[in-house]
C-alpha cells in the first residue's frame, strides 16, 4: 500500500514533536519558576521567528553544525553553482560542515535553497578529484531529496525536535555500549510480544490505560522506522529522477561507483537507464 508522503511525515514527526514538547516542559519546570518561564517563552519565540523566516543563517549553522562558505570556497564551487543555475536549479546560499565523519552526507538542502556540503566535496572539487559536473550532480540529488520530502517550516521543525534527536542519539549510544550483553538483540526483536502481553495483562486487571500506552509506544518503534524507510526510498527515487532529467544521471552513477558508495540495482537502473538503453542495456546493468 502506497501511503501519501504527508501521512508518512506525520507518523515520523508527531512522536518527535510530542516527546520534544514534554521534555522541554519538564526541563523548564525543573528550573526556578521565573527562569523556567523565560526559557519556555524564549523557546517559543525562537520557533515563531524561524517559522516566519527569520534567523535562518544562525539556525542553519547551529542545526547542521556548519558555517557559511568562505570566499575561497565560494570561488571553488562557483562553476558548480553556475552549472546548476544553467540547468534550472538555484542555490541561494552555500554552507560547509565544520567537521566530517564517515556518516556525513556529501550534500543536503535545507530551508528550500540553502545547500550544506561536506568539506571533502569542496576539497575534492578544488584538487580535481571530483569534476564540477559530478559536484553539481551530488548537490542536485540533495535538491531532489529536499523537494520530495515536501518540508513545511523545516528550520522550525528541526529546532523543535532537537530534544527528540538528542534522546534518540543517547539511547543509540547506550544500545551500542550494551550490545555485547547476551540476549540483548533477542529482547529487542521480541518487543512486540512484550507489548501484546502488556496490553492484555493491563486490560485483564482493569488498568487498560497504562497497558495501551505502553503498547502504543512499542508499536511506534515499528511504525516510525518503517515510515522513515519509506520516506528515504521515495526521496532517493525522486532525487534520481531529477538528476536524470538534468542530464547528470550517468555522471552521478560514475561518481558513486568510483567512491564505493553502495547502490542498489534499482538506483543504478534509474540513473543509467537512458544511456544503457542505447548500448547493452541489461548486460551493462548486471555487470556494472
Amino acid at each position: 500500500m502506497r501511503f501519501p508522503m504527508t501521512v508518512l511525515r506525520v507518523v515520523t514527526l508527531a512522536p518527535a514533536l510530542l516527546v520534544s514538547f514534554v521534555l522541554t516542559v519538564v526541563v523548564c519546570a525543573l528550573l526556578p519558576p521565573a527562569l523556567g518561564l523565560v526559557a519556555f517563552l524564549a523557546a517559543g519565540g525562537l520557533l515563531v521567528a524561524l517559522a516566519i523566516g527569520q534567523l535562518e543563517v544562525p539556525a542553519i549553522t547551529a542545526l547542521t553544525r556548519s558555517r557559511p562558505a568562505s570566499s575561497a570556497e565560494l570561488q571553488v564551487m562557483a562553476p558548480v553553482l553556475a552549472d546548476l543555475g544553467v540547468r534550472g536549479v538555484d542555490v541561494d546560499a552555500l554552507f560547509v560542515r565544520r567537521r566530517q565523519v564517515p556518516s556525513t552526507p556529501v550534500a543536503v538542502v535545507i530551508a528550500d535553497r540553502a545547500a550544506v556540503v561536506s568539506p571533502g566535496l569542496v576539497d575534492a572539487t578544488f584538487r580535481g578529484g571530483v569534476t564540477a559536473a559530478e559536484a553539481a550532480a551530488a548537490i542536485a540529488h540533495a535538491v531532489g531529496r529536499g523537494r520530495a520530502r515536501r518540508p513545511v517550516l523545516e528550520l522550525a521543525v528541526l529546532a523543535a525536535t532537537t530534544p527528540w534527536r538528542l534522546v534518540v542519539g543517547a539511547f543509540r549510544g547506550i544500545g551500542r555500549a550494551f550490545a555485547w550483553l547476551p540476549f540483548m538483540r533477542l529482547a529487542w526483536t521480541l518487543r512486540g510480544v512484550v507489548g501484546v502481553i502488556c496490553v492484555v495483562q493491563s486490560v485483564a486487571e482493569g488498568r487498560a490505560a497504562p497497558g495501551i500506552l505502553g503498547g502504543a509506544v512499542i508499536a511506534l518503534t515499528y511504525l516510525v522506522p518503517a515510515a522513515s524507510r519509506r520516506i528515504e526510498a521515495r526521496a532517493d527515487a525522486a532525487a534520481d529522477e531529477l538528476v536524470v532529467s538534468l542530464g547528470l544521471g550517468a555522471v552521478l552513477a560514475g561518481l558513486l561507483r568510483r567512491h564505493g558508495h553502495p547502490m542498489t540495482l534499482e538506483q543504478l537502473q534509474r540513473l543509467e537507464a537512458p544511456v544503457a538503453q542505447q548500448a547493452r542495456p541489461r548486460l551493462h546493468l548486471v555487470h556494472g
